[in-house]
């Protein structure tokens, strides 16, 4: 559940906030965002995200798709 989302710009600052370490991690992040946008979605990474995917779709107890999926329609015979 998302809760206090709020725009940048209006973020108050605590007595800790590092002016530029912010500015850092903010230039960081757009060149992040700049190659995956160019080389594709998790091109790059942080390092908390892991290297491993941990999950992974299961669908042995989906319903069938008689509607959509021409090959998954019922043959009389």
């Amino acid at each position: 559940m998302l809760t206090l989302i709020s725009d940048k710009t209006k973020r108050k600052q605590t007595l800790f906030d590092d002016p530029l370490q912010r500015a850092q991690s903010a230039n960081l992040m757009a060149a992040m965002d700049a190659i995956n946008a160019q080389f594709g979605r998790d091109t790059v990474t942080t390092g908390a995200n892991g290297t491993e995917k941990r999950w992974a779709m299961r669908s042995k107890n989906r319903s069938p798709r008689f509607t959509t999926q021409w090959d998954e329609l019922p043959i009389a015979t």
